[in-house]
């Protein structure tokens, strides 16, 4: 009886530290209340940020944490081949990360996609939902094509705020495939240079795409009066 007691009472014990939605310090605080608290937290934790400070710690960081679905990386002083690096690293751990984002500081090192990088969490995170990638140096039409590749099933992708964009990034070729992302259903293009053909081609290629968001974009030679292919899209 007082096995399944004890049951009952971790069980309640995680439903109710499930609702506090991985508020981080709710669970700091928790963790030194007991040590049961400390493994029904740490079972519980759904996201985690890695910094600069992190990631030599990232083997027993992955260990404690073993639900953990979601991944943002914050980087602060990092060169492209350490970026490379560290996405390779982090594949070969039996994640099941089902959203990752990569952003990079405002006042820090200009970073590409970190196209590599993205082949090798590829091979494990069969899984991925939804990409997001803030600030990097650059975004073009290959590097969608590459995402596509690599992450078929992605339902929300952003490509945000790059540090440099040029009228030419997204530019639709006649031979170009359609993109191979058939459960996209949002799109985050802000602060690109975005051209209504390149709209359309999306449209096309996205069946169920339900959201595209410009928010910020560089306009170029686009009319005044829009006509799009799909009425059934919101974009903002």
């Amino acid at each position: 009886m007082a096995a399944v007691f004890s049951d009952l009472h971790e069980d309640l014990l995680e439903c109710i530290f499930k609702s506090l939605n991985g508020d981080n310090r709710t669970f700091k605080s928790l963790t030194v209340v007991s040590k049961q608290f400390l493994s029904i937290t740490n079972r519980v934790r759904y996201s985690v940020t890695i910094t600069d400070e992190t990631i030599p710690f990232l083997p027993r960081l992955f260990h404690r944490f073993p639900n953990i679905i979601s991944l943002h990386l914050t980087l602060l002083s990092k060169i492209l081949e350490e970026v490379e690096a560290l996405l390779t690293l982090i594949s070969t751990f039996p994640l099941r990360i089902t959203s990752l984002n990569l952003s990079n500081g405002l006042f820090t090192k200009l970073i590409p996609v970190p196209a590599n990088g993205l082949i090798a969490l590829s091979k494990t995170l069969k899984n991925l939902r939804s990409l997001t990638l803030y600030r990097l140096l650059h975004y073009e039409k290959k590097d969608l094509f590459l995402i596509a590749d690599c992450f078929p099933l992605l339902e929300e992708l952003n490509l945000r705020y790059p540090r440099v964009c040029v009228s030419q990034d997204f530019i639709i070729d006649d031979n170009d495939p359609l993109l191979a992302l058939p459960n996209l259903r949002k799109m985050d293009l802000s602060g690109n240079h975005i051209k209504d053909p390149f709209i359309n081609f999306l449209r096309h290629s996205c069946k169920v795409l339900r959201v595209v968001m410009i928010i910020d974009r560089i306009i170029g030679e686009i009319g005044k009066n829009r006509q799009y292919d799909r009425s059934d899209i919101i974009y903002l």
